[in-house]
């Protein structure tokens, strides 16, 4: 007989012990119930019309900023709002200018210091070529009242893609930007329309890094990997071992998996396949995967056909920084659109991502616990199947409030949407 069998006996032979498995049954059904019973609020959003390619920078004093992209007269604006729990403040400008690369999929984002300073970065056409554009950046020492002047984390003066950047903490007053570098590519032509792309240049997508500090100035250029998927987010974090990044690869046969590095005492590793998918696919799925990092723990999440073709998002987990990887979850096989996203939240975590029903998208959450055991999953909306809706994006902003953001389109144009998840204490 096992021990919970024995402890399970010993239990009924008292009424006592009747009285106590029917409490314990009773708060493992609460605590499985927590996404079922939580109030799906939606929040007046300081996004007008026009707006798009919504995502949250969590900040140290526990608000959050919304950022997002919105059509202006001549152009695009970069626009911000914080979060402080109770309602958004006012709406602030990163900059605004014409010939921006405005996109659903590769979007702008803000990230804040250790010392407290933001970076911001969003993407400038460079050249005639539909995805000719750089990253340009600046930064601000006021929470985003007054920017530096502008500036770029790559110097290689290349008209190809360059953009879908995500960013890790590195030292008090530093981040490591990490993005994918067409540079290779010169020559060709690639994009976000799901096709065959062929380059006609000298190589393929690379994916670079470099260290960015509070003054704007760029170090520590690195090239990570000399072949990856033309145009997936990549994701980044650190762990006490150091960063880390994930990305889609692209292998010689056309194998696009999830790959990792990791930047170690002496260095960054060589990339590694995280899972074996096995999808091999002859275009760019524009369908990157999220990251989440807390000591020594990583928790990413991702979308895949696999080698049988059965669309799906899988889940992993690591427990030493990335060395090794233990599979959680496969979640929404069969109808899966992949945009996923991921937050710590409650004891564990929570993963979204979009389902296909009935020619539909329906944004889905699962809550996991503490040792990776789904506890909960449910629909949170409906949205627009098609890109207009973006990536869904997530930010935890207590153990009983999440906030979700994402695009609808409208008579009038699109319109960021905001939505707060709360849970009974």
């Amino acid at each position: 007989m096992t021990a919970r069998a024995v402890m399970r006996k010993r239990l009924q032979e008292s009424s006592v012990g009747w009285l106590w498995l029917r409490m314990l049954a009773v708060v493992w059904v609460m605590g499985f119930a927590i996404l079922a019973s939580a109030e799906l609020k939606s929040l007046p959003t300081p996004a007008a019309t026009g707006s798009l390619a919504p995502t949250w920078t969590p900040l140290s004093d526990g608000r959050a900023a919304l950022s997002w992209l919105e059509r202006v007269d001549r152009g695009h604006a970069f626009r911000f709002a914080i979060f402080d729990g109770e309602s958004f403040g006012p709406v602030r400008e990163v900059a605004q200018g014409e010939g921006w690369f405005a996109n659903w999929a590769d979007k702008p984002g803000l990230f804040e210091l250790e010392n407290g300073a933001w970076l911001a970065h969003w993407l400038v056409k460079s050249g005639p070529a539909t995805y000719a554009y750089d990253v340009v950046m600046a930064v601000s020492k006021d929470q985003g009242r007054t920017w530096s002047a502008p500036f770029s984390p790559h110097d290689d003066g290349t008209q190809t893609e360059h953009g879908f950047v995500s960013y890790f903490p590195f030292g008090p007053d530093r981040a490591g930007a990490v993005w994918l570098d067409g540079r290779e590519t010169a020559g060709g032509d690639h994009g976000h329309d799901g096709h065959a792309h062929h380059h006609h240049g000298n190589g393929a997508m690379t994916l670079r890094t470099a260290v960015v500090d509070a003054a704007g100035l760029v170090s520590e250029p690195v090239l990570l990997d000399e072949r990856v998927c033309d145009c997936c987010q990549t994701a980044s974090a650190v762990t006490d071992s150091g960063p880390v990044v994930i990305y889609r690869g692209r292998s010689a046969d056309e194998i696009r998996d999830i790959r990792i590095v990791r930047r170690l005492a002496d260095g960054w590793t060589e990339p590694v396949k995280i899972h074996a998918d096995g999808w091999r696919i002859q275009a760019c799925p524009v369908n990157g995967p999220a990251l989440i990092a807390r000591g020594e723990e990583l928790i990413a999440a991702w979308f895949t056909l696999g080698a049988d073709n059965v669309p799906r998002v899988e889940l992993v987990r690591s427990q030493d920084a990335g060395a090794s990887f233990k599979h959680l979850a496969t979640l929404g096989s069969e109808r899966a659109l992949g945009r996923v996203d991921l937050a710590w939240w409650q004891d564990g975590f929570v993963v979204s991502w979009l389902d296909q029903v009935d020619g539909a998208a329906r944004l889905q959450l699962a809550r996991f616990d503490e040792d990776g055991s789904m506890q909960d999953q449910r629909e949170l909306t409906a949205l627009d199947a098609g890109r207009v809706s973006g990536f869904p994006k997530l930010v935890n902003l207590s153990d009983q409030r999440l906030l979700v953001a994402w695009t609808e389109p409208g008579a009038e144009g699109t319109q960021v949407r905001v939505a707060e998840i709360v849970a009974e204490p």
